[in-house]
């Protein structure tokens, strides 16, 4: 990071602190000293140091706060052990009724902490506030305070006896740790009897109970007056009540009754106020919300209205400052971009997010899922550490009206469920959790494929296929969960099923690279675990040096083409999962690109990827989901579009009118049978000739769901096919088939017109799957052939390359996801129809091979290849090379598979052989000497 973009960054971040200023916040009658800005940190590598002789010994350099030290100090990106951090500040003379606080917002490990030499506190735990109370310890003027941050190293013994792997510690190990004072620090005087913490509990109907903790007081005889008052959105008084305490309690709960309360909810997030006045001491301000939460009967409720979930998962990482947010404005500008996305959830993943967070959410109206930041190995310790964490998570984050769900385990990272004993400790701590959590939903454990749930309010279940594919593996997956199979609860006989827990595909998703800036950020040179596809840096150069700039201006438009891609596999993965009513939501993995993982919906600098405004139409209550029969179409065909409506909204749908429009010019208008809300229901099939064309057509069939009266538009969405003209005289192909497993290719080009009864070798392309030495003699001779690669096909030894599964480790593209594309601007791929890279025309043809070892420089023969990741494993599907005299096609496109039912194979086929005999065919990569 350059000093001045860091510069800008940490002002963002302290713009509300006025370092060294005392402040009255308008929340409380506390005084508040902000301690962020430059402290002075030192590194203890060897824990030599002591409180004693830290000042004198340590090496001392400047350091931010609040940062953790990863996020600005090179030499520290991957350091754990020990480090201090100093800093003065200057106090008034207290009075003699006053206390006064050091408050951490967060602080990633272990805390100890000092003020003018003596140890106030120590606090254990990454992610949550702790506070030290250090009257005793200050005087009037200057006083020093000392931090000593203890964050433990990832192997058994740890560092100190605690093991990183047996803390709860999320995904930093995945991109980039973060230790240290990662949130504010400030100081609070306050009134010695004070509130330590408050728990308002409204419900619908308008009952509310305050829960208060407060400090303990010194006249354990006398009594006070505890105050409630609460205001409405309009800042009206709604509700006044009071009771008196002794001033030695330290515990107390008012209830009373808000008339008519205004919900909050998706599009009118209301917000109440509730003013607590403690006698004359203490006065604070909570913000508040009449909300209720359900999963009941199979559905998802807000305030008692059924509800469809669109999500994003969100791993709340930021490009320069790591875990830390930037500002609040940052949070409201990105949560804002949500919410025109159609998503009302972010699922805060395996992170406890700053608060502000919540903040945000409670004011747009956003919903929040969040989780306890998953440890690595289950010891009772680490048990307790995560248990310990929600506690706090839920002491810090009760009055949010945004945050609905919480997870106690992420795909069972930490907890070994073949294990009795760690299955019992899931079971019990859901119980515990949910009577805890009053008012939210929980997951025991967010699954995937193999591991389960154990007793849980929703059942999720996270799955990833490449698209388009894998698009019928994704449509069985989608089948299957939504029949809820015995795997999604352990079958060990000890999970407790209702059977009416509502179902939600709660991760999947698909890589779009983003764009990049002129100046790339330091995380580029960091992968996952040494894993090659997941390598940022050299993207740029790998661009030039696999020849992608003979196809693709440059390297953001390549970016631009994986992006439209990535936005196609998630609008049918979408529609896939609203064609299943008893699914009730999906979580997109996920919201932002973080580090070198890209398939968030925004970039890592948070601009909306190209497909923002087409994405916002499909996450809607109401979705219009359009399914084409088939992608390809013969001109004189029929085109087929099966509609299907999921209809979640409050609107009455019927007797709405469906619109559709292609761009050929044909429109009409389909009437909407009724339909109940939560329904999804078929509601035509649109069939529609097609025009004659003299070349390859995309056709787009536009569809817009509107109201009888007034026209108000409900829902739109579109779906595009391919059509082409039929073939008047197809290139004439020989076959050279020694073993005999080309009978039903034969039998299809013969019906399709390739394979005459008569060919002459003067006019006919050779037609193989058998590189054999018959073959190459031909080839050594100056005759052409197309190899079309099956599972029987072998590569003479002498090839430079090898053939490779896409079932091998990251060719399958479904995490780290695969593009495949080809050269549109030439013979063969050019009068195709096709962009730049393979839609959902080319899926009965998707290679289940590609052809990997080859040089960088033999990529200008590669016509039609594949790319993993950020620009790795590159291969090809379509290779074009010569031996001796002769060319050779080797294609691994299933086109054998597909010729006797897809336009696409036939046309694909028609224009691979007048390719191969053309002079536009000139290969130059060759196979070394191969003796005659």
């Amino acid at each position: 990071m350059t000093e001045p973009a860091f510069t800008v960054i940490f002002g963002l971040i302290c713009r509300l602190a006025v370092c060294g200023t005392l402040m009255v916040s308008p929340m409380a009658s506390a005084q508040i000293l902000s301690l962020d800005g430059e402290w002075q940190f030192a590194v203890d590598s060897s824990a030599a140091f002591g409180i004693d002789n830290v000042r004198e010994h340590a090496s001392w350099r400047t350091a931010k706060v609040p940062l953790s030290w990863q996020a600005q100090f090179a030499d520290l990106r991957d350091y754990q052990g020990v480090a201090w951090y100093r800093r003065t500040f200057t106090l008034p003379k207290l009075k003699a009724d006053e206390t006064v606080l050091l408050e951490f917002g967060a602080v990633d490990y272990v805390a100890e902490v000092f003020v003018n030499g003596r140890r106030v506190g120590r606090h254990e735990g990454g992610y949550t506030p702790f506070a030290c109370e250090i009257r005793q310890a200050v005087n009037p003027g200057e006083n020093e305070v000392i931090v000593r941050v203890l964050d433990p190293e990832p192997t058994e013994t740890g560092t100190e006896g605690i093991s990183y792997w047996h803390i709860p510690h999320g995904k930093q190990n995945w991109y980039v740790q973060t230790s240290g004072l990662w949130q504010s620090v400030h100081l609070a005087i306050k009134p010695a009897r004070h509130f330590t913490k408050i728990h308002i509990t409204p419900t619908v109907a308008g009952k509310i109970s305050v829960d208060v903790d407060l400090s303990r007081g010194e006249n354990t005889s006398a009594t006070e007056q505890l105050s409630l008052r609460v205001f409405d959105p309009q800042k009206h008084e709604v509700l006044q009540i009071s009771k008196l305490i002794s001033s030695s309690q330290q515990k107390a709960r008012l209830e009373g009754l808000v008339p008519q309360p205004q919900l909050w909810s998706l599009d009118s997030p209301q917000l109440y106020e509730a003013e607590l006045l403690l006698g004359k001491h203490d006065q604070i301000i909570e913000r508040f919300g009449f909300r209720a939460i359900e999963a009941r009967d199979k559905l998802l409720y807000l305030n008692g209205e059924p509800f469809y979930l669109m999500a994003a998962l969100d791993q709340d990482f930021y490009p320069e400052t790591i875990y830390t947010t930037p500002s609040e404005e940052y949070l409201r500008d990105e949560m804002l971009k949500a919410k025109r996305l159609g998503l009302n959830m972010l699922r805060c993943h395996i992170k406890v997010p700053d608060p502000r967070y919540l903040k945000v959410a409670d004011e747009i109206g956003l919903l929040v899922w969040y989780e306890i930041p998953n440890w690595d190995v289950f010891t009772s310790a680490a048990a307790r550490r995560g248990e310990e964490t929600l506690e706090a998570m839920l002491d810090r984050d009760w009055n949010h009206p945004s945050l609905v769900i919480i997870s106690l385990s992420n795909e069972s990272w930490g907890v070994d469920l073949k294990q009795p004993e760690q299955r019992q400790w899931l079971l019990s701590a859901f119980d515990r959790a949910k009577q805890r959590a009053t008012g939210r939903l929980i997951v025991d454990n967010s699954a995937c494929w193999g591991n389960f749930h154990m007793k849980t309010d929703l059942n999720d279940y996270h799955t990833y296929w490449a698209i388009p594919e894998n698009r019928h593996r994704f449509d069985q997956t989608i089948s299957d969960f939504a029949q809820r199979p015995k795997w999604l609860f352990s079958e060990f006989g000890d999970a407790q099923e209702t059977g009416k827990e509502p179902l939600l595909l709660s991760e999947f998703g698909n890589w779009g690279l983003p764009k990049l800036p002129e100046e790339m950020p330091w995380w580029f040179a960091r992968d996952f675990g040494g894993r090659q596809v997941t390598l940022p840096q050299g993207v740029q150069q790998r661009f030039k040096d696999f020849q992608y700039d003979e196809i693709f201006e440059s390297y953001n438009q390549l970016a631009e083409e994986s992006q439209r891609a990535q936005f196609l596999a998630l609008k049918y993965e979408i529609e896939q999962i609203r064609l299943k009513p008893e699914i009730q939501g999906y979580v997109i993995t996920e919201f932002t690109d973080i580090n070198w993982e890209c398939n968030g919906l925004l970039d890592m600098w948070r601009n909306v990827k190209i497909y923002a405004d087409d994405l916002a139409n499909i996450q809607q209550q109401d979705v219009i989901i359009p399914r084409p029969v088939k992608y390809n179409y013969w001109d004189d065909e029929t085109v087929e579009i099966e509609l299907w409506l999921s209809h979640y909204s409050a609107v009455e749908v019927a007797p709405a009118k469906l619109r559709w429009q292609a761009s050929f010019g044909a429109t009409g208008e389909l009437a909407i049978p009724p339909i109940a809300r939560t329904e999804v229901k078929s509601i035509a099939s649109l069939r529609l000739a097609l025009p004659e064309v003299t070349s390859p057509q995309r056709v787009r069939l536009q569809f817009q769901l509107t109201t009888p009266a007034g026209g108000e538009l409900l829902a739109q969405n579109a779906v595009e096919v391919l059509v082409y003209p039929r073939l008047a005289a197809p290139a004439a192909i020989r076959l050279h088939d020694p073993d005999k497993t080309l009978g039903a290719f034969a039998q299809a080009a013969h019906a399709a017109g390739f394979l005459p009864k008569e060919s002459s070798a003067q006019s006919a392309a050779l037609v193989t799957n058998v590189l054999d030495d018959e073959l190459l003699q031909r080839l050594r001779k100056g005759e052409s052939a197309i190899c079309l690669i099956d599972s029987t096909t072998k590569l003479p030894a002498a090839f430079p390359f090898v053939l490779t599964s896409r079932a091998a480790e990251w060719y399958d593209g479904n995490w780290a996801s695969n593009l495949n594309w080809l050269r549109n601007n030439r013979p063969p791929f050019r009068d195709l129809g096709v962009g730049r890279f393979l839609e959902f025309e080319a899926e009965h043809v998707a290679p289940r091979t590609v052809i990997t070892g080859l040089a960088a420089a033999n990529f200008s023969d590669v016509l039609a290849g594949m790319y993993v990741g950020w620009l790795h494993l590159n291969s090809a599907s379509v290779l074009q090379m010569k031996v001796g005299q002769g060319k050779l096609l080797l294609c691994t496109l299933r086109l054998a598979d597909a010729l006797g039912h897809d336009p696409f194979a036939a046309l694909l086929l028609n224009a691979l052989v007048k390719y191969s005999l053309s002079p536009h065919c000139a290969p130059t990569t060759a196979p070394a000497r191969m003796d005659d």
